[in-house]
């Protein structure tokens, strides 16, 4: 029950994120050349930050943001898809993709920020 308890605390996340960075960077310099040019480390923290929101709104909120969140980048998603085939009448995956997910990194982590921030409030006042 202590290990359940453990998640829920902002702390965790906290700590989480911090070693997880410094996880990636360690390997990132380790590999080097043969570190893929194309993945950033944003994209790795991309499933530990929704994490983090689901647990720290929940804790918050009383229900999770996190549904209403990917139902907006659902949204966000169709909406580049219909402008990408409108504006240019043709959708090229790779950029789609990548524009798509660094907009979920940066929405992620921009929620995370927020909710760790109100979480730090709380439990200082």
């Amino acid at each position: 029950m202590e290990e359940i308890m453990i998640l829920k605390n902002w702390f965790f996340w906290l700590a989480a994120f911090i070693i997880w960075n410094i996880l990636i960077v360690t390997i990132k310099k380790i590999l080097g050349q043969d570190w893929p040019a194309s993945l950033k480390i944003l994209d790795l923290d991309l499933p530990l930050l929704l994490g983090g929101v689901h647990v720290m709104s929940q804790d918050l909120m009383g229900l999770s943001i996190l549904p209403f969140l990917i139902f907006a980048m659902a949204l966000f998603g169709f909406a580049m898809t219909l402008t990408y085939a409108f504006l240019e009448g043709d959708i090229i995956y790779r950029a789609f993709f990548v524009r798509y997910i660094r907009t979920a990194d940066i929405v992620a982590t921009l929620a995370f920020i927020v909710f760790l921030i109100l979480e730090i409030c709380q439990y200082i006042v």
